[in-house]
């Protein structure tokens, strides 16, 4: 019998959710960083601006992928210290909980990952 969700999809899901966290905080980190008083602000920016765009198509192409593959994820809904992200696949439901700290951690990473790429 095959498996509603297979690893493959719900390792999707997961990068997903993860780059769709930093592109949420790049996107208020470079809000602080205009309005900063710092005497070298572009190459921050430009860095910053790099990055959301590495990540805005990689989410466009992960998102057309889920499409093909009749996936949707909503969320996240916070309770206390945890975020739940609901996420669907041809009808089945599944959710994937994260930890404030354990989502800042995967995004820092990933972060990394794109900073090095960069270079």
């Amino acid at each position: 019998m095959k498996a509603p969700i297979t690893k493959e999809q719900e390792d999707l899901v997961h990068e997903y959710i993860v780059n769709e966290y930093l592109l949420h905080i790049l996107e208020e980190d470079l809000v602080i960083i205009n309005n900063a008083n710092l005497k070298l602000k572009d190459p921050y920016i430009k860095l910053v601006e790099s990055v959301l765009r590495t990540i805005r198509i990689k989410l466009r192409n992960m998102k057309a992928e889920m499409k093909k593959q009749e996936m949707k994820v909503f969320g996240p809904v916070r309770d206390d210290i945890m975020l739940q992200y609901d996420y669907y696949v041809r009808g089945y439901h599944a959710f994937s909980r994260y930890w404030d700290a354990a989502l800042k951690m995967h995004g820092t990473k990933l972060l990394d990952e794109y900073f090095r790429f960069l270079q």
